[in-house]
Parts: structure tokens; sequence; C-alpha cells
């Protein structure tokens, strides 16, 4: 046993959970390539899992994957769970492919109008005195992704092709089980139980909150609770998983592009309860959180002691359970995986390309 996490675990016995050994990225940009292959870890480790996860009525997924030796261990790892802002992740790796191409400069100061803003986090609004905001478009990336700002991601997503687009980034990658469908300004709209009919022109911040004030309370409160189940804009863990592997790996960005996205993901102060809640201070962590409705989660890169490096994507989805109890299961899950991983990954298994193994998800 190597912590009071795994002690407590003994004798807890639903062995629900996987391991096994996942491919890393052969190269930037080349699909993920894998090979099944057979591995296990010690049974405390799929009862802590099982344990932490009863907390939240088992309605949380989570995929932790050691990039060094290939060795990963899930629970719920195939399930879908909706993404909120985590979808930011792959609409960051569209707008930087065509950054790379030459078809974005980030250092254009663009002019984002009220009609632009949009409901949720968003700063640019809040800076903006209710004004339209001159800004580079290397700020509003750094806005997306290092705040959550949803005024900016719309911005980026609308001028990289849009949702289409970016789904159809991630296939390129060779990741299937990550799906983005919606703007934010759309999201909002249905999160209320404004109607499609609506155009996306008229669902701008202000304009939203007046529309969304006149429904009624009921109305909203359905619409809140069909989020949760809404297939569009999920991801497995897993999927999640192999997304970040391919960003890892490079994920066919130029290094400058490439270091841009860890650098800001790793400054994000977002969601310092979740992936980072109970690691070792000063752990360097590149994530992404997301936040809606049920929806509470973080997926990243974190560095361990060794120099290895540990891809969590960590997704809890329900509304019976409080914010804090929701973070604090990805907190605990986490600093399960770190502290085995950190510990007992294996090495030497990294040249041989595998995927998860196929079992049932608890």
């Amino acid at each position: 046993m190597k912590n009071a996490v795994l002690q407590a675990a003994v004798g807890v016995g639903l062995a629900t959970i996987l391991c096994c050994v996942a491919a890393p990225v052969q190269g930037q940009g080349s699909p993920a390539r894998s090979f099944p292959i057979v591995c296990s870890v010690p049974d405390s480790i799929n009862s802590a899992l099982s344990r932490i996860a009863r907390r939240v009525n088992g309605e949380v997924g989570f995929t932790a994957l050691h990039i060094e030796s290939g060795m990963s261990v899930s629970f719920n790892g195939e399930r879908r769970f909706p993404m909120a802002s985590v979808s930011k992740v792959p609409m960051a790796l569209r707008y930087l492919q065509l950054v790379d191409r030459g078809q974005i400069e980030p250092s254009e100061r663009i002019r984002v109008p009220i009609t632009d803003f949009r409901p949720g986090s968003s700063r640019l609004a809040a800076w903006s005195g209710g004004r339209a905001v001159h800004i580079t478009i290397d700020s509003l990336f750094g806005l997306m992704i290092g705040s959550s700002d949803n005024s900016a991601t719309d911005v980026i997503l609308n001028m990289s092709g849009g949702p289409d687009a970016a789904t159809r980034r991630i296939r390129e990658l060779g990741v299937d089980e990550v799906d983005v469908h919606r703007s934010e300004a759309r999201t909002f709209a249905d999160l209320s139980g404004i109607p499609d009919t609506v155009p996306e022109s008229e669902l701008y911040r202000y304009q939203y909150f007046r529309m969304r004030d006149a429904l009624p309370q009921a109305h909203r409160d359905s619409a809140r609770e069909a989020y949760v189940t809404d297939p569009r804009d999920t991801a497995s863990p897993q999927g999640m998983a192999e997304l970040l592997l391919a960003l890892h790996g490079g994920a066919g960005l130029t290094s400058d592009s490439h270091q841009r996205l860890l650098d800001i993901m790793t400054g994000t102060r977002t969601g310092a309860r979740r992936l980072k809640g109970l690691l070792p201070p000063e752990t360097p962590v590149a994530h992404k959180t997301g936040t809606m409705a049920g929806a509470v989660n973080d997926v990243g890169i974190i560095s361990l002691p060794d120099g290895g490096h540990l891809i969590v994507a960590a997704f809890v989805n329900t509304l019976r359970s409080s914010t804090w109890r929701r973070e604090r299961t990805i907190a605990e899950m986490t600093r399960l995986a770190f502290d085995y991983f950190s510990d007992a990954a294996p090495v030497g298994l990294a040249s041989a390309p595998v995927r998860s193994c196929p079992v049932g998800d608890a």
C-alpha cells in the first residue's frame, strides 16, 4: 500500500475498473495506433476508485494514463459525459492548426462587438463596460483557455470553422469518443430552454438574459435536467485521454503553437480543487476545467516527481451532489492515481503501442 487512501480501500470488493496500456502518439499529428495487451493493477486501486465514486452515486468517469509506461486505469472510462468547457481543448487544436497554416494571424487586432458577448464566464464582457472591445486574436485565445471565457471562445470557434471543423480535427488525430456540436451561445440557450428557432445572432449576453428570465422557472429547470443526458458535446474519459495524449505528442502543431497551448493550460487558475486539489504544492498541471449544470470536470497532463507524466480525464455529472463533493471526488481519484503511478508504474513499455482493454464499465 502506498498511502492512506489505498489502505482504506482494502476489502472493498467492487472490481469495476480496467487497467491496460495505451499507446503514445507516434510523431506529431499522426493518428493514434494501438494494439491490445492485457495488464493489471492491484485490486486496492479498483476498490478505492469504486469507493470514491459512491460518494456521487457513481456518476463519475475517470481515466488516468501514465504516458511513459503506457499503463492506464479507468472507471466508467467508455461512458459519455457532457464536456462543458473541456470542449475548448478540441476547439483550441483546430484554431492552432489554422494558425500554423497561416490562415489566422494571432497578432491581428480585431473588434469584438457586444453582440459577441456570451453568458456565463467572460472576463472580456466584464471588462468591456458594455462597449465593443479591440483586442488581439492571441489574447482572445489566452482568455478562452486560461480563464474559460465564453465570449472569447465563440469568436475563436467561429473564425476556426465552427463545431464541425473542431470535431473533424479530432478525428484526424485518431480520436473517436470526443464530439463538439455547439457554440457557447447555443449551449446556454439549450441549458435555459430557449427555442432552437431563435437565431444565434440574438443569443448575445444581454439579450440572452432577457429571454431566459422571461421563461417559466419550471421550463428552465426541465431544460437544466435535460442537459445532464444530452448526447451532444460529450466525451468519454478514455477518448479525452487519447486526445490529451495526442496533445502531449504534438497534435500536428508547430513547436511554438504546441508550447503556447501547454503554457496557457499550465497557468490556468480555474479548478484549484479538482485535479490539483490534493496534489503536492507546485506540481505542474496543464489542464482545462468544465462546469455547467451537473457537470464538474477537469482534464489535463500532470508532471510526476520522477519526471514522468500522467494524463487524467475526470468527469462528474450529477445535480444531486454539491460542487464541493464533485470537486473532491476528482481530487481524490487524481491523488490516488498520482501516488500509484509515481511509485509503481513500470518502465520500458512505451515502445509497445496498445489500447484500453474492452471490459464493462461500472
